[in-house]
């Protein structure tokens, strides 16, 4: 499923950004992914390379596209409906990050207020979450329990959502049945941090304010980290890497979530 994604960068915005993103579903109760569709197309680019190479019997080099992702909105959202939990992967650099929450969205049905969307029959349905109050349409006639971001929960497809201020929205724009996947997007990354909602807060409010920290302490005696080629510990490299982040983080200066998400 494609979505458009658009929002404000900040409360005073005149206009909204606007981003495509996809949600992939799968069968069988298994997890689904959200992230967007920039995004997605490179880590299913990723994980087919190295697919093909596996059914090649990994004959000659392992030539894989460039891991650099241009898109505004970084995290990709694992939602898994075995145990209702949600599961945020998040890149600073070459250091990957996970946190895990488990709150379930509690949900409103406004029986009466009928829409259609995409040609669908699509109805009403209200929630708070992160500090917002949250306007859904679903419908029933595609029978998977999920959604764009985070939200899932209601008995059939969210196909648009939009918060009370107007300041964020997602809407559907096409459905498509496709056989690409994102198994291998870490591939080549060093292993996960698993952090608790609070460890992640903490890191993120540090990392605001000097998104060069995590450039600290990567060399080692036998490996030595370069952008630009220029290594990561000059000021040169700190100060560009500092004001690139700074640029990124001007675009959600108004966060999707301006409270806490439960643990």
């Amino acid at each position: 499923m494609i979505y458009d994604f658009q929002w404000k960068s900040n409360k005073k915005s005149p206009e909204h950004n606007s981003e495509l993103c996809a949600l992939i579903t799968r069968e069988n109760n298994q997890p689904s992914f959200f992230e967007s569709y920039e995004n997605f197309r490179l880590d299913s680019l990723k994980t087919k390379v190295i697919n093909d190479y596996a059914k090649n019997n990994r004959q000659g080099p392992l030539r894989l596209p460039s891991d650099e992702k241009k898109s505004l909105f970084r995290p990709l959202i694992i939602k898994n409906p075995a145990d209702k939990t949600i599961t945020v992967e998040e890149k600073a650099y070459v250091k990957l990050f996970s946190v895990t929450y488990s709150c379930p969205i509690k949900w409103k049905i406004q029986s009466n207020d009928k829409e259609t969307i995409l040609g669908y029959k699509a109805q009403k349905a209200v929630c708070e979450f992160g500090g917002r109050n949250w306007t859904a349409w679903f419908t029933n006639e595609i029978p998977i329990m999920d959604g764009p971001y985070k939200f899932s929960g209601l008995p059939g497809l969210i196909l648009k959502i939009q918060d009370s201020e107007k300041n964020y929205s997602f809407e559907i724009k096409s459905i498509t049945k496709e056989s690409n996947d994102i198994e291998h997007r870490n591939f080549g990354s060093s292993k996960a941090a698993n952090l608790s909602p609070k460890q992640w807060e903490k890191f993120w409010d540090s990392y605001r304010k000097q998104p060069s920290m995590v450039l600290e302490n990567l060399n080692t005696e036998k490996t030595t980290y370069v952008i630009n080629g220029k290594d990561v510990n000059s000021r040169e490299v700190k100060d560009a890497f500092n004001k690139k982040e700074w640029d990124a983080m001007k675009f959600f200066e108004d966060p999707i979530e301006l409270t806490a998400t439960c643990n």
